[in-house]
């Protein structure tokens, strides 16, 4: 793997990351349909699984309280 790839992939692996995708999502319906296709991508990284759950679980909260973020 090469330098960059490793980048790309510490990169994945940070919550933050994917919490930034995640609020793209006004609706719960939205982040059904963003979620799967993630996991789809990078199921062969733990890690980066790991991150994508940790963010998802937070957009729902988010949601379910009526936080809607615009970054």
């Amino acid at each position: 793997m090469s330098q960059n790839e490793q980048h790309e992939i510490q990169e994945l692996e940070n919550k933050d990351y994917w919490l930034r995708r995640f609020r793209k999502a006004k609706t719960m319906k939205t982040l059904e349909l963003m979620v799967p296709k993630a996991v789809d991508q990078y199921h062969q990284h733990a890690n980066v699984l790991a991150a994508i759950y940790l963010a998802e679980c937070q957009r729902e909260r988010e949601l379910e309280y009526g936080v809607l973020l615009n970054r």
